[in-house]
This record gives C-alpha cells, structure tokens and sequence, in this order.
C-alpha cells in the first residue's frame, strides 16, 4: 500500500498547482471566462468515465488503465500550461477529468486491493494521508517557484514530473501487474 501511495502523492501534489491557482492562471492568460467551466468540464467527464475505467480495472488489470491515465493526465498538464483559447483550457480540463480523475480513484482500489483484509482500514488512511500531504504541500512548492518560473514553464515542468511518475509507477507496482487488480 505504501508504493501506491506514494504514487498518489505525486498525482496529487502535481494537480494541486492546477487547482490553488487556477484563476490567477487564467486571469493572467486572459481566460477567466473559461476557467469558470473548467471543474463543470471536468466533473463531467469524470462522472461519464469513471464508470467505464472501473470496468476496465476489473477486467482487465490495472495497468490497462493507470498508464493511459497518466499519460493523459500528462498530455491535459502540457495543454493547459500552453492554453491560449477558451476551447484548449477546457479541452486540458476534459484530459485532467479522463487522467486525474480516473487515477485517483483507480490508485484508491490498488491500495485497498494490496491490503490484507484486516488492514484495510490502515490502507484507506494512509493512501489519504499520503495524497493529502501532496495536495497540501503542492500549493507551497508552487508558489515558491512561480515568481521564478512562471506559471507556463512550472506546469510544463510538472509535466515531466507526471511522466516521472509513469516510471516510478512502473518500477514500484506495474511490472508486478499480478498483484494489482487482476480478474477474478
């Protein structure tokens, strides 16, 4: 449970910039119109894939979905850090709902999964407590370094550290794909 939190940390440290600064970001590249959609867009496509990815988990394994996620998740990063048009903020938003949205809860289901059934509780709080110190701390990191970088180049940065995570992600859990979700 340990690796996948970890994994979760990440995810949510990187998403935490998105989220804290969003409208700063958007006021700066004069898209404050669209970022009012952007979490509606987001719910949305949420709410239509989680369904299908959970599927795909139970089927099929959870690499099948974690590393299209991430990827995804890595794509929508890259967009919004270059987001110039009402249209590209909100197509990041639909790539973060497909890869974000569906990390989060897929990471919850393998850290639950890789519990023995009297630890599941444990599993629960820690997967959380690890994705909260990576949504908390996120916004100070961010802020430290968006006087220095910018807003463009950090999420372009962050980018990077979304594919980082592809690998550690690799290294810690996925060539190990049998003892994730797997069909039963």
């Amino acid at each position: 449970m340990l690796p996948i939190s970890i994994i979760a940390l990440i995810i949510a440290y990187t998403y935490s910039g998105v989220t804290t600064f969003i409208s700063i970001y958007a006021e700066q590249i004069d898209l404050l119109e669209a970022a009012s959609f952007f979490f509606v867009v987001f719910a949305i496509t949420v709410l239509i894939s989680r369904p299908i990815t959970g599927r795909l988990l139970d089927s099929r394994g959870a690499n099948i979905v974690m590393y299209p996620c991430m990827l995804i998740f890595a794509a929508g990063m890259l967009i919004y850090s270059q987001a110039n048009l009402f249209i590209t903020l909100l197509l990041a938003g639909i790539f973060f709902g497909l890869g974000y949205g569906n990390i989060q809860s897929i990471s919850q289901a393998i850290a639950i999964k890789l519990a023995p059934a009297h630890k599941l509780g444990l599993a629960n709080a820690t997967f959380f407590i690890f994705f909260d110190v990576g949504f908390g701390v996120g916004p100070y990191i961010f802020g430290f370094f968006v006087p220095i970088l910018g807003f463009r180049s950090l999420y372009a940065i962050t980018t990077i550290i979304i594919l980082a995570n592809i690998v550690l992600y690799y290294i810690m859990l996925g060539r190990n794909e049998k003892q994730l979700i797997s069909v039963e």
